[in-house]
């Protein structure tokens, strides 16, 4: 059986969803994940556009300081990607928005 190359980055999804894991196993991906815990109701915008944008970036900057922390413990080899993304749906019909960052 041959191995498996190393990947040339680390992948962590800035995120708890279920469906973003999965979506990422299934294509093939080795990750990790980290939650943002940031407190999602405080954050208001104008558009759910706007709304999950800021979300994302949100998560991402929270995800940023605790890998900042961990960095200055554990040195990492590779370049890092991050994903973070956030979903906003709309009363009587289906919006669907993922903007990763």
């Amino acid at each position: 059986m041959e191995a498996k190359p190393s990947p040339q980055f680390k992948i962590i999804l800035g995120s708890s969803s279920i469906a973003r894991r999965k979506i990422l196993a299934e294509m093939g991906y080795e990750f990790t994940t980290m939650t943002a815990g940031i407190d999602e109701k405080v954050v208001r915008k104008e558009t759910p556009e706007e709304l999950v944008v800021a979300l994302a970036e949100a998560k991402a900057d929270a995800v940023v300081s605790k890998l900042q922390t961990i960095s200055n413990q554990d040195k990492e080899d590779k370049p890092t990607i991050l994903i973070a993304a956030d979903t906003v749906w709309l009363n009587s019909f289906w919006l669907l928005i993922i903007l990763p960052i």
